[in-house]
């Protein structure tokens, strides 16, 4: 029997959080050779639970006739469940033959990690001695106080600031982390940049996988690049070259907008130019894979070219392709598009193992 689905995983493993969550994407081809409507579930191994994770989005999708939809698995492991490594897989199946046309995806493992260690503080005895020098020193209750800091390094901070050079974490129920420069450090995961080096919270390095949970450090974002979710600089930070950008465009030191808009052609990669619907558009003659990316909306022969079929005058964020407009949210990306050429290549940073 034919298969009915392709189905591959992002990656072969995901690490949860100390919070228990985590994500993983799934990417789903129709090989049925006809539209289908199907659906996905998530089929547990061993001691792992089904209720511990969902599919964003929803279980059932329509599939166009070699049509390709991504499914995101988002875990949320309840806490107390035992640490360890738990696998399951993806099946996905036609709605109206389910017993028939539907395909195993991968074996995929996620890892529940221990949980973070939290430290005790001692009993605050001060406090006993100050409150019984109340009477012989007057307001020095008051400046003890004053002086004490927040919440100590990987302690709870929801609610309160933290100490000196440290900051909570944006996760729910967060914990007081390192800022950069703060020193005492042991280990990468009590930095908020998730980089400890010689005891000092430091700059975290590019490239860092963010499949799990779409967490960066400061200054980065979370980037899906090449199948797989990568931390990369952020729009307006400093860069040396393209790999380091979420938007792939690296300009006079600094990561370009990462959006697909722009307010002038100097934020487009050339020869794109700012068309008026404020979208980075590739002039007639350039080289082009799709409609989508011409400033005229029509691409034959692998080249932009003056559309057989003029638009009437589409409203703003929208763009004539082939006849119609389009919203230009739904266009590819030029820089992308134009990353992807025959003759370029696209050097990424070296992948930190998480």
């Amino acid at each position: 029997m034919p298969r009915a689905f392709d189905i591959t995983a992002a990656t072969e493993s995901v690490s949860l959080t100390h919070n228990g969550q985590g994500e993983l994407a799934f990417t789903v081809s129709n090989a049925l050779r006809a539209p289908v409507r199907a659906r996905a579930t998530l089929m547990m191994d061993g001691q792992a639970r089904r209720e511990w994770a969902s599919i964003s989005g929803g279980e059932e999708r329509d599939f166009a006739q070699d049509g390709t939809q991504q499914f995101i698995v988002k875990f949320q492991v309840p806490p107390g469940t035992p640490p360890g490594r738990y696998t399951f897989h993806l099946l996905v199946s036609d709605v109206g033959n389910p017993d028939e046309q539907y395909a195993d995806g991968p074996t995929v493992s996620f890892t529940v990690p221990e949980a973070a260690p939290v430290k005790k503080k001692a009993f605050p005895w001060w406090i006993v001695a100050v409150a019984a020098g109340v009477l012989i020193i007057g307001g020095g209750v008051v400046a003890i106080l004053a002086s004490r800091g927040g919440p100590e390094l990987g302690e709870p901070c929801e609610g309160a600031a933290c100490g000196k050079g440290l900051a909570c974490s944006s996760e729910e129920g967060g914990v007081c982390l390192g800022e950069l420069g703060f020193k005492g450090c042991e280990e990468n995961g009590q930095c908020l940049s998730a980089h400890c080096e010689a005891g000092t919270c430091q700059e975290a390095e590019l490239g860092r996988n963010c499949g799990s949970g779409d967490t960066c450090p400061p200054r980065q974002k979370c980037a899906s690049l090449l199948g797989t979710k990568t931390c990369l600089g952020a729009p307006g930070e400093a860069c040396t070259g393209d790999g380091q950008c979420t938007s792939l465009y690296c300009k006079d030191g600094k990561c370009m907008r990462d959006d697909g808009k722009c307010e002038s052609s100097a934020e487009c990669r050339a020869p794109s130019q700012c068309h008026t619907n404020n979208i980075c558009l590739l002039p007639n003659g350039q080289s082009c894979s799709s409609n989508g990316v011409c400033i005229s909306g029509f691409c034959q022969a692998g080249k932009c070219q003056q559309a057989p079929v003029r638009c009437p005058i589409c409203p703003r964020f929208f763009s004539c392709v082939a006849g119609r407009c389009i919203r230009s949210d739904r266009l590819p990306r030029v820089n992308e598009e134009f990353l992807r050429g025959p003759s370029r290549s696209l050097t990424l940073p070296q992948r930190q193992i998480p």
